[in-house]
């Protein structure tokens, strides 16, 4: 997985582009209400502590450079991307977990994170991790809206949805930990078939978040996978260059679906934006 600094650098400029979208830069007045994380452990802030599942962060050494040293269930000495970035925007310090203990109601007014480590496109990715797969994500943000409704009203939530920005980084999980670690995938599709599987789902899971009211959508690509320690060819520690290649037609696929994104959603004042 890439360094939280590095994916946090694509963050803030996949913003940019997407802020670009209402003219929010420039005019000194930004109309980010919220942001929303979609995703795997590179954005989980802590949505799997109370999960019967192996991926989780929520004890030591993580947290360590976190205030008060505390591990609050984010795969990080400190802060994850989706922190870097709420600060960055001045919407608040912290992106909390949705699923997290210390949940408070005005968190639900600047947004949240859905993420779960483990997950993946896939759905089959999800289930060794007993994480929560990207439609159990999606399952949630509308939950969500539900409760923000009730909290706030149906003008003031559609306000804030319809001003967020969201953001998903996924699909690492899908190669590394299913494709090439399980057989089944490799048995029902050779490797481009199976990358053209993911960014089948991922384009619908995309296209079912803007339906469900997100007109600004960050889309990020999966990193070059194969060159991850845990991925790295046994003695030769050399990088996998089939897993990478994968990601490379991952992410030149998706460029191109965000292209066409853009041409038959604009009617709907929405804008996509991809980072790779």
């Amino acid at each position: 997985m890439p360094g939280h600094a590095l994916l946090s650098s694509m963050l803030l400029v996949v913003m940019a582009h997407l802020s670009r979208a209402d003219g929010a830069v420039g005019t000194g007045k930004s109309k980010i209400s919220a942001v929303f994380m979609f995703g795997d452990s590179i954005v989980d802030p802590g949505n799997n502590n109370n999960r019967l599942t192996e991926a989780r962060a929520n004890f030591p050494p993580y947290g360590q450079d976190f205030p008060g040293g505390k591990a609050t269930g984010r795969f990080s000495n400190g802060r994850v991307p989706g922190d870097m970035l709420d600060s960055k925007l001045g919407v608040k310090e912290f992106l909390p977990p949705y699923n997290g203990d210390d949940l408070e109601l005005s968190d639900l007014l600047t947004g949240v994170a859905f993420a779960s480590g483990g997950s993946g496109y896939d759905p089959l990715t999800s289930i060794p991790a007993t994480a929560t797969s990207s439609t159990g994500q999606l399952e949630l943000f509308l939950e969500y809206k539900e409760k923000l409704k009730t909290l706030v009203g149906e003008e003031e939530a559609t306000r804030v949805i319809s001003e967020g920005i969201y953001f998903t980084a996924m699909g690492a999980n899908d190669i590394a930990n299913n494709y090439f670690s399980i057989p089944l995938r490799r048995h029902q599709y050779d490797l481009p078939s199976y990358v053209n599987f993911l960014i089948s789902s991922a384009v619908n899971f995309t296209m079912k978040l803007n339906d469900f009211g997100a007109k600004r959508i960050g889309f990020f690509g999966i990193p070059p996978i194969g060159c991850c320690p845990s991925q790295r060819k046994h003695g030769s520690r050399e990088c996998d260059t089939l897993q990478n290649q994968a990601a490379e037609l991952f992410n030149s696929g998706i460029e191109k679906e965000i292209e066409r994104l853009n041409a038959e959603r604009n009617v709907h004042d929405s804008r996509f934006q991809g980072g790779n």
